[in-house]
């Protein structure tokens, strides 16, 4: 495709970009740290950025250091479900309702770690239906990033019909069952002062509410 000037996009200058530098650690502590990034701006000047990042993150490009499940649950004669989860978060202060999700152990790939953590949770064996690239979550002060995995559950299997978690010490988690054609009013309806929604869960009831608009338009 041609603009008005007749260039393609391959035919168009390479713009001047901007180039990592170096880290340093400013503070560490158990599972976060500190860090102080310095960059070139596609100027070439230099500047430095205050950054947090896991302690546990791998030290592998383009690996994420966890995992999140977006997990529909299926039953005969119920509703399609999404699987969620409500807990205190410390940093917000208040309960969040965000999907099951988890650190990836060293070694452990993306889709056995989506497994594992899926099952701790909330009790749920599931199946891999997709898994994302990693994506980054709050890229303007956080290095973290997480692969997204879509995931079934055959809530009719004997394994699934009296799941049980398998909590790490200090984890406090609920399990909520959501169903997806109603995801954005029910999700709208618990959302107040003292419960957040995280912003995965919220764009993704968004996109379903959206899809069904142009499909019914």
């Amino acid at each position: 495709m041609q603009n008005n000037q007749g260039e393609t996009p391959d035919s168009r200058p390479m713009q001047p970009q901007a180039t990592f530098v170096k880290q340093e650690t400013i503070h560490k502590e158990k599972w976060l740290s500190l860090e102080r990034v310095t960059y070139k701006d596609p100027t070439g000047r230099q500047r430095t950025w205050e950054s947090v990042e896991r302690t546990t993150k791998p030290n592998v490009h383009g690996s994420a250091d966890a995992v999140a499940m977006v997990t529909v649950l299926k039953r005969l004669i119920h509703y399609d479900c999404i699987v969620l989860v409500k807990q205190f978060r410390p940093a917000l202060k208040c309960n969040t309702i965000e999907f099951p999700a988890g650190l990836i152990d060293q070694g452990e790939s993306p889709k056995d770690a989506a497994i594992r953590e899926l099952k701790e949770e909330t009790g749920y064996t599931g199946t891999i239906l997709s898994v994302s690239p990693a994506l980054a979550l709050d890229s303007g002060i956080s290095a973290t990033s997480i692969n997204l995995v879509h995931m079934q559950v055959d809530g009719d299997d004997p394994d699934n019909l009296k799941p049980s978690p398998n909590l790490d010490d200090g984890e406090f988690i609920e399990v909520l069952l959501l169903p997806f054609h109603k995801l954005r009013k029910k999700l709208d309806e618990m959302a107040g002062a003292d419960l957040v929604i995280d912003a995965r869960v919220y764009t993704y009831a968004s996109a379903i509410e959206q899809y069904d608009w142009s499909v019914k338009k």
